[in-house]
């Protein structure tokens, strides 16, 4: 089975080494990544999720959370150390832009795809301290619970503050760029994968089962 991981700017196939062998390796997973940062674009969403229903692919989008902001809300998401409303990423493009996401979230989710964080205004966090890792990982889960309250769009699903505050778990770091901090922060929230950095190939996934952390390097 194949399994897409939706990230950044870049994509990557994970194969040969990591699953050659006898015939017995040779059934476990493989894992394509394919990267686009942020789940930004509705195209994107609708093409990713048309390509899932055509090969039955399963996706996990990788959220950047100032993206379920407009121009007039972002200013409720303030970057650890920095003014309120900066981001490196802009935010939606409009209440009507923001809308649309939480459609398109809802309903990959509700077709067997994963929502996973990518921060919120995707800053390079390799100086940051647990705390403020903390503060990035609690604003991205305020932010999205609060999405429709916060743009004042009608029509919360039933189940979204649910999914918001126990279903997200993947962490993929903004610029690959981690610290003991992130993974201090990651074991005490438990969230069970990350995405690190890696200039070498890209071997299978570690599973540190002290921490219940799954690392992708």
């Amino acid at each position: 089975m194949l399994k897409f991981l939706c990230a950044g700017a870049t994509a990557l196939a994970l194969t040969g080494s990591c699953f050659a062998g006898d015939a017995a390796k040779a059934q476990k997973p493989q894992y394509v990544i394919i990267s686009f940062d942020g789940a930004l674009h509705l195209e994107q969403w609708e093409r990713s999720r048309a390509l899932g229903q055509k090969t039955g692919a399963s996706f996990t989008y990788f959220l950047s959370c100032v993206y379920l902001l407009s121009p007039e809300t972002r200013k409720a998401y303030e970057a650890p150390g920095l003014p309120r409303g900066r981001s490196n990423v802009g935010s939606g493009y409009s209440r009507e832009d923001v809308e649309g996401r939480l459609g398109q979230i809802w309903t990959a989710r509700s077709e067997g795809h994963e929502v996973a964080s990518h921060g919120c205004g995707h800053f390079d966090g390799k100086n940051w301290s647990a705390k403020d890792w903390a503060q990035e990982f609690d604003q991205f889960t305020t932010i999205v619970a609060d999405a429709w309250k916060l743009n004042g769009i009608d029509g919360e699903p039933r189940g979204w503050q649910d999914f918001a505050r126990r279903e997200i778990r993947g962490f993929r770091a903004p610029y690959l760029s981690t610290n003991k901090g992130l993974f201090k922060t990651l074991e005490k929230a438990a969230s069970p994968m990350t995405r690190a950095p890696s200039h070498a190939a890209l071997p299978c996934p570690e599973h540190a089962t002290a921490s219940r952390i799954s690392r992708f390097r």
